[in-house]
């Protein structure tokens, strides 16, 4: 949500690929498909709980093991991607890793999220803004605009993502630096014509804070939904944020009966939610009640509900706990979890297991 990620019986396998042909991650045993269908692709980011190689490539087994779909969300590495730059190999070196690992885990559908602003500030300005480029010019530069449009079509060729998300919580955006978003805005909807007309099945979106949108989170408003329209007829789909936790909701009980059905009444198409959580654990500065319980509650809503409105994703945003987010802002998710640091399971954790056994329904 608010954070930067990091970087920047059962039978073994089934008809859609076990990972286990060779590769840089784990071998990984895909239980056997059991129950009714669900139409949520279930899934994870790849956050994961130690900052380590090895840590990174644990996430991704996890969301291919456990679910149908991974999220990589990070910020453009400008300096790559302006007018003269050249791509590093760093860049080259993750783009390989990640894409092995993908090849690695066939059945694994990718959301990857390009992030050009900073969680940390309520992405009230550019993330890793490079230097010459000056922060009130920020997406009027046309340098800096090339660079988004450069990773982009990078992006489209190199990872060929079933899901790409332009701008993340781009509402926050709205809300804090008018201006800026007016400038995204325009700049999005480049960057939407060259990803589409590279690879039209991909579909693309920009992501949005439900919460920020509802006017609960850290700016108290009316809802201002009228930042969705702004992207009428150049969005595939309505992508959501929402951490209830981090609102003004003091329990799961206190979340309102139209929490998720309102979604569907403000776009007509598919609805995914980009990514969710909610701590086993209290949260500082924050009202809500953080147990495994009440993790396990909101996991149990989210899901039923995701099913019964048919929504097209559900990605919870660490499958175990990031135990490098202990302290400052990143401390409000270092609980969220469905397994421990460690690697021991959560009460949650058996819930969802059930869910992603259960085969997903074909498309229409």
């Amino acid at each position: 949500m608010l954070f930067a990620l990091f970087l920047s019986g059962c039978e073994t396998g089934d008809d859609e690929g076990d990972g286990n042909g060779g590769g840089p991650g784990p071998e990984i045993t895909r239980a056997a498909r059991e129950g009714d269908a669900r139409t949520p692709l279930l899934g994870f980011s790849a956050i994961p709980a130690e900052v380590t190689q090895e840590g990174y490539i644990q996430a991704f087994a996890t969301a291919a093991e456990h679910g149908d779909i991974v999220l990589i969300q990070r910020t453009p590495p400008w300096e790559d991607f302006l007018p003269g730059g050249g791509i590093s190999q760093a860049t080259r070196e993750t783009t390989q890793l990640e894409t092995d690992l993908l090849e690695q885990y066939g059945h694994l559908q990718l959301f990857y999220a390009i992030d050009p602003t900073d969680g940390v500030v309520q992405r009230s300005r550019i993330a890793n803004l490079p230097a010459g480029i000056d922060a009130n010019t920020g997406f009027n530069d046309p340098r800096l605009r090339e660079a988004f449009i450069q990773y982009t079509t990078y992006v489209i060729k190199t990872y060929e993502p079933d899901y790409l998300a332009l701008g993340v919580e781009v509402n926050m955006l709205y809300e804090r630096k008018p201006e800026q978003f007016a400038a995204f805005l325009s700049l999005y909807k480049e960057a939407y014509g060259i990803a589409k007309a590279n690879r039209p099945e991909t579909k693309v979106f920009p992501t949005f804070q439900l919460e920020d949108l509802e006017g609960t989170l850290a700016e108290i408003h009316p809802p201002h939904w009228e930042v969705v329209d702004a992207f009428d007829g150049v969005m595939d789909v309505l992508a959501i944020s929402t951490y209830p936790y981090m609102g003004d909701v003091p329990s799961v009980a206190d979340i309102r009966a139209d929490y998720f059905s309102q979604l569907v009444e403000h776009f007509d198409g598919e609805v995914i939610i980009s990514e969710t959580a909610y701590p086993s654990a209290p949260v500082e500065g924050k009202r809500a009640v953080g147990t495994p319980e009440e993790q396990q509650a909101y996991l149990t809503r989210l899901l039923t509900e995701a099913q019964e409105l048919g929504f097209g994703a559900v990605i919870w945003l660490a499958s175990r706990d990031p135990a490098f987010a202990s302290t400052g802002v990143a401390g409000a998710i270092k609980d969220v979890g469905l397994r421990r640091a460690d690697g021991s399971n959560k009460v949650a954790w058996g819930l969802w297991e059930a869910w992603a056994r259960r085969p997903v329904a074909a498309s229409p």
